[in-house]
């Protein structure tokens, strides 16, 4: 098979012509001529025996075999960033301190065992994980570095990528699937038990998806944090809504359906363009990149 010859360089070109769109754009982001990065695009083409790319007047657009390739192309650029991070850690001797800030829920769920490994590859570097739904302002210095779910940032002075696009769907523990019946769909919750949200989430669309399809009197809890939530639902008190990007791959929960709302959620590590070339800042946006395009939160 040919595709054992291909150069995994051209990974980076293949991943700055989608992102840019142009063969030019990624010339000047990769620091190449536009003619090196159409002949990569070209050879890695022919090294997949597959057309990535629909060559156009306006410039270069995704083929659906392309677009079903990029994701796992991102997926071996982060993993394969990581790997540089930690390979060069010792070297670079980088210490210091750094404030990382997320909502209870996630540093709970995922960062403690991610930051663990962290502190294996970079134990000169000092953590401040910084909990709350407060959003803490980057750019005035409350944190260096933010996990948060919600939109797209629109602050032109942050950066940083999306680490997932979340959906939500309504859990049950195994004990209450085991007692009371898993509702496979709207119709069948009727009767159930519900744990209902509060407000000061800010989850609108949700909000708006249990006042609707969910009786006032199957409503047993409010909660205020997402925290209080998922504790409920583990201990057999009732349905909820809640994170598939928490739960999903959990044991302790059963998913019991995805209904249809519209609510753009997704994951995003961010920093300040201020810090964002301090050494031990990129090496922990490095880090936390590639442990999540590898999966390793999910196990």
């Amino acid at each position: 098979c040919r595709m054992s010859f291909m150069d995994w360089n051209d990974l980076r070109f293949f991943l700055e012509v989608a992102r840019t769109g142009t063969t030019l754009g990624a010339s000047k982001t990769l620091r190449v001529s536009q003619s090196t990065v159409a002949r990569r695009i070209a050879a890695l083409e022919e090294a997949l025996h597959l057309e990535l790319f629909e060559k156009l007047q306006s410039g270069y657009a995704l083929t659906e075999a392309g677009a079903g390739l990029l994701p796992a192309a991102e997926q071996a650029e982060a993993s394969i960033t990581g790997f540089s991070a930690l390979a060069g850690a010792s070297q670079r001797g980088l210490s210091g301190i750094v404030r990382l800030t997320t909502n209870e829920t996630f540093a709970n769920y995922f960062l403690v065992r991610a930051l663990h490994e962290f502190r294996k590859a970079y134990p000169n570097i000092r953590l401040e994980l910084i909990t709350g739904d407060r959003l803490l302002d980057i750019g005035g210095g409350e944190a260096d570095v933010a996990v948060r779910a919600g939109p797209r940032p629109v602050q032109g002075d942050l950066a940083g990528k999306r680490l997932a696009t979340d959906t939500w769907s309504v859990f049950c523990s195994p004990d209450y699937a085991e007692a009371h019946g898993i509702p496979r769909n709207i119709d069948e919750i009727k009767g159930h038990a519900f744990i209902s949200v509060d407000r000061s989430l800010h989850v609108g669309p949700l909000i708006e998806w249990i006042d609707t399809h969910v009786a006032d009197e199957d409503i047993v809890l409010r909660q205020s944090s997402l925290s209080n939530i998922i504790t409920g639902i583990e201990s057999g008190l009732g349905l909820s809504m809640m994170s598939d990007f928490l739960l999903d791959h959990n044991p302790k929960f059963v998913k019991c359906f995805t209904p249809e709302i519209e609510h753009d959620s997704e994951i995003w590590l961010m920093t300040h363009e201020r810090v964002r070339q301090v050494p031990r800042v990129r090496a922990l946006m490095d880090f936390l990149g590639g442990y999540f395009a590898s999966g390793r939160h999910k196990t």
